[in-house]
């Protein structure tokens, strides 16, 4: 009987052994000139509470009938170091592409008698037709995710940013006014009837706005842009007769049906000038 005893004090003083101490988490006292200090010193707060004028230069790109080229300006206020408000406008030219050259030059140029066909004009007359971009403006608020400093051969040290920016364009087209042909044709079978052409005309397009660009910080109060803007509208920009019931059978009227969605990127540089010229510093 005590044997037994013995036996049972010895199992459990083993199973009281066995079981493991609560875990504990170890505090660590940071001492020393460290202590509180924050994870970065004196930094350079090139955006919060400041305004930025830039200056710009943009070129439309993948363009399929004229390219552009708008001169403009950006104007920003940052309301804190990662977030920022701002409006862009610009105005310019175009010139056509290499296909518009083609048609241009390989025009219909030998139809006694009409002015326009309803597709596809004379000799030398594309410039009549064809869809421009006079100018465009957009309000947008920026963040910007990503800021630190890069070195050229350790010599050289520039702070930049990444950001990306959203909003509301406005752009104003030039497209070649309504055209009914609808009526039948004069002359040669299938040409339009020259009372039937009108001008060009002017209207404002509205769409939503957004890109993403780079700016480098030469020193407190000047630094470069570049960007990459999206502005998606409708527009005829080729001019031509594009609805029908069919690809083969349309309705031979231009006119807001023959407008289709067009992306209108184009990409930006500029020259930022930032106001107060001396940004603030952390402790």
């Amino acid at each position: 009987m005590k044997t037994k005893i013995v036996l049972l004090v010895v199992l459990a003083s083993l199973g009281l052994s066995a079981v493991p101490e609560a875990a504990r988490a170890q505090e660590i006292q940071l001492e020393g000139p460290l202590a509180g200090a924050p994870a970065v010193r004196r930094l350079v707060l090139y955006r919060e509470g400041r305004f930025f004028l830039t200056p710009t230069i943009s070129f439309t790109i993948l363009d399929t009938y004229r390219r552009h080229i708008l001169f403009g300006a950006k104007a920003e206020y940052n309301i804190l170091d990662w977030l920022s408000a701002g409006i862009y406008f610009g105005g310019g030219f175009g010139w056509r592409t290499g296909i518009a050259d083609q048609i241009n030059d390989l025009g219909i140029d030998d139809v006694p008698n009409q002015d326009y066909d309803l597709n596809f004009p004379q000799h030398g007359r594309v410039d009549n037709q064809l869809g421009q971009l006079q100018w465009l403006g957009a309000v947008e608020g920026r963040i910007i995710p990503l800021r630190g400093k890069f070195s050229l051969f350790g010599k050289l040290f520039l702070a930049m940013d990444v950001y990306v920016n959203i909003g509301v364009g406005i752009a104003g087209v030039k497209e070649r006014g309504v055209t009914d042909c609808s009526g039948g044709a004069t002359g040669v079978d299938g040409l339009c009837p020259t009372d039937a052409y009108r001008p060009m005309e002017t209207r404002v397009a509205v769409g939503p706005s957004f890109g993403g660009g780079i700016s480098v910080f030469f020193n407190d109060w000047i630094g470069l842009n570049l960007e990459y803007r999206s502005t998606p509208f409708t527009w005829n920009q080729s001019g031509t007769d594009e609805y029908g019931e069919s690809e083969v059978i349309l309705d031979r009227r231009i006119d807001e049906n023959d407008r289709f969605l067009a992306w209108n990127q184009m990409m930006t540089i500029g020259c930022t000038f930032v106001f107060p010229f001396t940004a603030e510093r952390t402790e």
